[in-house]
């Protein structure tokens, strides 16, 4: 079977495409999992039990590598009354920030 330049080239995007979509996928549980321990802490409650990514850019980690940098958000409650609104960011694959809304008690 002979492959030309462009079929070889529409499949490395191919390939990777698939790589990324299924790295994200899994960073996104992370974040999931990293705002479900934040909302414990903080004594609120998740709401909706997801997260959205809401921000790609690049950025350099404390040695100078440069990493992707993934901001999330997501909502929560501490009452049960009003619906507030929560931000992650992710460096790479570790927790860089993450913040909550002003919300009631």
């Amino acid at each position: 079977m002979n492959f030309d330049l462009k079929t070889l080239a529409l499949l490395f995007l191919f390939g990777f495409g698939a790589w990324y979509w299924w790295r994200g996928l899994a960073i996104k549980e992370m974040a999931l999992q990293t705002a479900r321990r934040a909302c414990e802490r903080a004594d609120v409650d998740l709401l909706d039990q997801s997260v959205c990514l809401s921000g790609l850019g690049i950025q350099r980690d404390d040695r100078g590598r440069l990493r992707l940098r993934r901001t999330f958000s997501f909502d929560f409650t501490a009452t049960g009354d009003g619906r507030y609104r929560g931000r992650l960011v992710l460096l790479g694959q570790r927790t860089q920030s993450v913040e909550f809304e002003p919300h009631r008690f």
